[in-house]
């Protein structure tokens, strides 16, 4: 299955490198990540489709502002990049006629789970003056989003796994707790907003993630990005996450990387960071699943 990035940004490749050498699917064959890398948690993010309908560049720009304003929710999601197991949002834009010097818009939405069931339908109002639709004005926008978002999040209050944050990070649950630290060697915000961005899909997982990155840890995760010129208009990056114990022992590596449009990731990664991290949450937790602590039965 590809995991498309939209607006120039091709997809990430995955790789899992085991210190060990034990084998573990290798993802360069088609130029795409295999399916069993793809597979993650029901709750694990939000893919967004097209949004259809009209005012047409409202509809072009709305799936990611959508996208940040659900991450504000603590839900990953992503207009970019889908998986074998994501929510799947659709989403339909519908204009009133104008009164006024004013338009109302209606955002439609139907979340589905992966298997095509109905999750729950929604909808969001914003009146603007027409200008500012027809202009797509990104403050316009933005507001529809966040209204959206709104709507969207208490459909997945109850969808994903029991939150239990504060007993898991008391050590009470058996779960993994896992440190995680801003990347080296990233271009913009990337060493904070990656990290930010992992930390917030591993929490939908069956592991602790510790806000305290110096809090006491079983596995500590951290990484690297470095980015390299390929063409006048391109720049190679790579992700390499390693996965240590808490002794500092090494159990593994997860790579991403591909070419992007030069000068892409120099500012805010935004929901770039997103996309990253729910391609890749499925190969980092085959690497966690070694570095923990054995659970007694």
């Amino acid at each position: 299955m590809r995991a498309p990035f939209r607006s120039g940004c091709a997809t990430l490749l995955i790789a899992v490198l085991a210190a060990a050498c034990q084998p573990l699917p290798h993802p360069f064959a088609d130029d795409r990540p295999p399916e069993s890398l793809l597979r993650m948690r029901d709750s694990a993010g939000i893919s967004i489709a097209s949004i259809e309908g009209g005012p047409s560049i409202a509809a072009r720009k709305l799936g990611a502002a959508v996208a940040s304003a659900l991450v504000q929710h603590d839900i990953p999601a992503s207009d970019r990049t889908t998986n074998l197991t994501s929510y799947q949002l659709y989403g339909w834009l519908e204009a009133q006629r104008p009164h006024s010097g004013k338009a109302a818009v209606t955002a439609h939405w139907r979340l589905q789970d992966a298997t095509g069931r109905l999750v729950g339908e929604r909808t969001a109002r914003l009146e603007a003056p027409v200008r500012a639709w027809e202009s797509g004005d990104e403050k316009v926008i933005t507001g529809l989003a966040e209204a959206s978002a709104a709507e969207i999040a208490p459909l997945l209050a109850d969808a994903g796994p029991g939150s239990a944050e504060a007993t898991a990070a008391a050590g009470g649950d058996g779960r993994t707790r896992i440190a995680i630290h801003p990347l080296s060697g990233a271009p913009g915000d990337g060493a904070k907003s990656l990290a930010n961005a992992v930390a917030i899909v591993l929490k939908r997982q069956d592991v602790t993630v510790l806000d305290d990155v110096n809090a006491k840890a079983d596995v500590i995760l951290d990484g690297e990005v470095s980015v390299a010129p390929v063409k006048a208009d391109k720049q190679h990056v790579k992700i390499l996450w390693h996965v240590r114990r808490a002794d500092g022992a090494e159990v593994g590596t997860v790579g991403q990387e591909n070419d992007v449009p030069k000068g892409m990731l120099d500012g805010p990664w935004g929901d770039v960071a997103y996309s990253v991290a729910i391609a890749g949450a499925d190969g980092l937790m085959q690497v966690i699943a070694r570095a923990g602590p054995e659970r007694k039965s």
